[in-house]
């Protein structure tokens, strides 16, 4: 790992405690689900290139349900603003599931060690589907349905992401990124009653993306749309070292499930 500097205190709130799981696990009743990652990276990191491959590999291979997104830090504010909220101060490292699980790549099947792993866990009885299209130069039009299989209401955080499948970056040794995290489509709560289905829509304009940044030139069968839902109760996360002490822990919302679709 190398150390990256992203400076940023969260601030912790008081309810939030490690009781959660505990009240949380109360109301899982599905097991196995589509796994949500994101890969935080930088583009002069020497470790970085080994690990923006590996995630490709396993994602190109068809051998673990999953989606997944490149954070590149130093290329994209709306990226390092995501770093800041996982507390990531090394890189490159990954995130599954939200943070239920982050890793570095010291170990060639740490990755996939992780992916399996949240495939595996207990979550709540919620899908998510995603679909996409191109209605205009640079423009996306975006639409999301969240069921609830279960007997209670749910309130999740649905994030819908935006990516580019071969990246305009490069890493360190001058390759493209891949499914490289240019901004949300969406990026709201839903609230979604028992054996019911939530839609959400939006239309994305890559020239006007959030914090007036400009994706310009998106071309058409090298965008990715990967949406992920995840329970509205905050839990601590931990990342996988002890100093700086401040950067260990991390507020985050535990993924559900997470579908995607190339357009």
């Amino acid at each position: 790992m190398k150390k990256l500097a992203i400076v940023t205190l969260l601030i912790m709130v008081p309810f939030v405690s490690n009781i959660n799981a505990n009240i949380d696990s109360m109301n899982l009743g599905k097991e196995g689900h589509t796994v949500m990652a994101e890969l935080g990276t930088v583009s002069w990191c020497p470790h970085c290139p080994p690990a923006s491959e590996k995630m490709y590999e396993l994602f190109t291979s068809g051998g673990h349900d999953f989606y997944y997104v490149t954070l590149v830090y130093d290329k994209n504010p709306l990226a390092q603003d995501r770093g800041k909220w996982l507390n990531d101060v090394y890189i490159p490292m990954l995130y599954v599931d939200g943070g239920y699980i982050v890793t570095d790549n010291s170990d060639e099947n740490n990755f996939e060690n992780a992916i399996s792993a949240g495939e595996q866990r207990a979550t709540h009885p919620v899908s998510v589907e995603v679909n996409a299209k191109w209605v205009g130069e640079n423009e996306i039009e975006v639409s999301v349905n969240v069921t609830n299989d279960g007997s209670k209401p749910y309130i999740g955080h649905l994030r819908v992401y935006v990516a580019e499948i071969t990246s305009r970056w490069k890493d360190e040794k001058e390759l493209p990124f891949h499914y490289a995290f240019l901004d949300f489509a969406i990026n709201n709560y839903v609230i979604v009653m028992p054996h019911k289905t939530a839609h959400a829509t939006a239309t994305w304009n890559a020239a006007y993306a959030s914090k007036g940044l400009d994706f310009s030139g998106i071309q058409e069968g090298n965008i990715m749309i990967v949406a992920s839902i995840a329970h509205w109760m905050p839990h601590l996360g931990k990342n996988p070292w002890d100093r700086p002490a401040w950067s260990t822990m991390f507020l985050t919302q535990f993924v559900d499930d997470a579908d995607g679709i190339a357009i």
